[in-house]
């Protein structure tokens, strides 16, 4: 029986909260196992998440527009001026934090959070949003690598959520039967 899926905000960081310690344990299992490819694990996360991600619509969420820094590439700068009709010296003077982002080794991210595009649940350019934002939330390609992140998002997003909920049965059951 599929688990059914879980939207509540509150109820996703409570679950993911009380899931902690067996997604640490997948996330050990998978980067442990040599014998799976990296392609097979993300071709399995790929099945199980097209439904889940179909079946929650972000839009009615935003939870990671308030909770998560936006790393912003300078091609993203220009088309959000373009959306904004400013320049992107406009942009990077009111939105973008560059000197943090690029002491992490970015380009730049907003400055904001939540974020100052957001208005109710809703990205006010989401036709011109980031290239970060797009991707989001990103399990492949190499999802085995991209776990530890990805764990740390699952109180905040309903997809990694139900996404990795819905991973654990598999990896305890042992994966390779269902790849």
């Amino acid at each position: 029986m599929t688990e059914a899926i879980v939207t509540d905000l509150d109820a996703v960081r409570l679950l993911a909260t009380a899931h902690q310690d067996a997604f640490d344990v997948m996330r050990y299992m998978l980067q442990l196992d040599d014998d799976l490819s990296d392609e097979a694990i993300d071709n399995l996360v790929e099945r199980i998440a097209e439904p889940v991600i179909k079946a929650i619509d972000c839009t009615q969420c935003g939870n990671c527009c308030r909770s998560l820094h936006v790393y912003l590439t300078e091609s993203d700068a220009v088309r959000l001026a373009e959306a904004l009709g400013k320049s992107t010296d406009a942009i990077v003077d009111t939105y973008i934090d560059q000197e943090s982002a690029q002491a992490e080794g970015e380009w730049g991210r907003f400055a904001q959070r939540p974020c100052a595009l957001l208005k109710g649940n809703l990205c006010s350019i989401y036709a011109h949003r980031p290239n970060t934002c797009r991707a989001y939330p990103q399990f492949t390609p190499d999802f085995r690598w991209l776990l530890p992140d990805i764990i740390e998002g699952a109180s905040l997003c309903p997809i990694i959520y139900n996404v990795l909920v819905r991973l654990l049965p598999l990896v305890d059951e042992g994966i390779e039967k269902h790849i």
